[in-house]
């Protein structure tokens, strides 16, 4: 899979949200997929997307401060503690493949053990997306 790349537009590691001004810009309004972080383990397990569909990850944690990197994709974010907000990532992916998430930041005894996966899947012919 390093053969692989996923191309992405990081807007902002912090507090929940984007400016409505940014999205203005752009063409599409991204799917927003809301990602819970917990002691050990990403819900959704797997998310989809269609290869080029402009996706707004909003990644928040239930628990202790956790890390979320997309494997190969250059993606690392941190996922502030429960209450203090949440990080987010704008993403359009190319090409279709499955990419590994994982947590980034030592969060206890199941750390390695905490995964997920994003599946791209090839955008259907004729799909104006």
């Amino acid at each position: 899979m390093a053969t692989h790349m996923l191309v992405l537009t990081l807007l902002l590691v912090a507090i929940a949200g984007t400016p409505d001004a940014m999205r203005g810009s752009r063409s599409q309004a991204p799917r927003i997929v809301e990602v819970t972080a917990q002691r050990f383990e990403f819900w959704p397990s797997e998310i989809r997307i269609r290869e080029d569909e402009v996706v707004e990850l909003r990644i928040r944690s239930d628990d202790t401060m956790h890390g979320f990197r997309i494997a190969g994709a250059g993606v690392s974010l941190i996922v502030p503690k429960r209450g203090k907000g949440d990080a987010v990532a704008t993403l359009t992916a190319t090409p279709p493949g499955r990419y590994t998430i994982e947590c980034s930041r030592m969060c206890g005894a199941g750390h390695n053990f905490m995964r997920a996966t994003l599946i791209v899947e090839p955008a259907a012919n004729g799909d104006p997306r």
